[in-house]
């Protein structure tokens, strides 16, 4: 069974793969299907997504996931990595840097935005109703698998309307491990949710 930083590891992975298959219009357009509907229901993603999800379990959050990474039109992420890559300017190396922290560590991957977080931000930038927004991480975070699944294509399309893509990874580490521990896969998503709104905010909770 892969360890916690090897499936990490393949979620970044996965979602490379399935982001590079969606600069093929017909890919992308049969990975969309997906959303929503339970792995026996996608047939024409298998095409694409079985050997990429074989050994690492967990294959309708894979689909979910997959079917949600094709909603983002693939020339929009290429032109906010050519931006980025010419706005940022270029520092020189320091002579003995520290070592890169492991970004597939607990410590450097939980600093990463979840969807909890991801909403917060919509709320303070993309004008989400605050008490509206609040109301919803709560439902979605009790709904069963099923419900969940169908309820996050439309949420993550109003995100990434607003330019609010979620951390795929993440997401799809997140929903692996829901099943889990439940509650404690709730706390993570709220706590980031709050924090994210209130710590760097002067409005108080």
């Amino acid at each position: 069974m892969p360890t916690a930083i090897e499936y990490r590891r393949h979620y970044t992975a996965f979602t490379a793969k399935v982001e590079k298959a969606c600069t093929d219009p017909k890919a992308r357009r049969i990975l969309r299907q997906g959303r929503g509907r339970p792995v026996d229901d996608c047939h024409g993603m298998h095409r694409f997504l079985s050997v990429l999800t074989h050994g690492y379990g967990q294959r309708r959050v894979h689909y979910t996931v997959a079917s949600l990474i094709a909603h983002v039109d693939p020339l929009d992420a290429v032109r906010a990595a050519h931006a980025t890559s010419t706005e940022q300017p270029t520092t020189p190396a320091a002579t003995n840097p520290d070592p890169a922290p492991d970004p597939y560590s607990s410590a450097t991957w939980r600093k990463r935005p979840n969807l909890g977080a991801t909403l917060a931000h919509a709320v303070r930038t993309a004008d989400f109703n605050e008490t509206r927004t609040d109301e919803l991480l709560a439902v979605l975070v009790r709904l069963s698998e099923n419900q969940l699944h169908r309820r996050l294509p439309s949420l993550t399309g109003r995100l990434i309307d607003a330019d609010l893509t979620p951390d795929w990874p993440v997401l799809l580490d997140d929903l692996a491990q829901r099943d889990h521990d439940r509650a404690r896969f709730a706390t993570r998503w709220q706590d980031a949710f709050y924090r994210t709104l209130y710590l760097t905010s002067k409005e108080p909770p």
